[in-house]
Parts: structure tokens; sequence; C-alpha cells
């Protein structure tokens, strides 16, 4: 394989990888927000119930990280993207 046979293949398997976590993030966001929503009905009027928005809000914080990062990802790989195909 060419160099820029290589370079091809490693920039696809990068952009499926990076394209791969929007929907992951998604999916662990709602699985955050379900699992905030039965616990805050049963824990409304209890002590933990600020200790677990507050575990919520972290987790969930961490997630839109993530998001966020593959996203600046997403857009430094466009220019490689293109350098890639005219080669």
């Amino acid at each position: 394989m060419t160099d820029t046979g290589k370079e091809k293949c490693a920039h696809m398997s990068l952009r499926k990888e990076v394209d791969q976590l929007h929907p992951t993030t998604n999916y662990l966001k709602n699985i955050v927000y379900s699992m905030s929503v039965v616990l805050n009905e049963r824990m409304e009027h209890t002590q933990e119930y600020e200790a677990s928005l507050t575990l919520f809000d972290t987790v969930r914080n961490h997630i839109e990280d993530v998001q966020g990062s593959s996203e600046k990802i997403s857009e430094l790989l466009e220019p490689c993207a293109l350098e890639v195909s005219k080669d």
C-alpha cells in the first residue's frame, strides 16, 4: 500500500470513529436523563436528591465535553480529507 493509500485508510478509520461518537454521546445523554427522571421522582424529598442532581449534571457535562471534542476533531479532519482526496 502506498503512503497515500495508508493516509486515506487512516483518515477513513479516524473519521468512522469520530462519527460514531455523536450517536453514542446522544445515547448516553438519553440514559442519563432517564435515570435522573426516575431517581429524582423517587428521591425528591430525601437528602440524596441534591447529590443526585449534582452527579447527573456532572455526567451530562462530561458527555457534552466529549461531544464538543468530537465536533472539533471532525472540523479538523475536513481539510485533511480534501488533501488526501487530491492525491
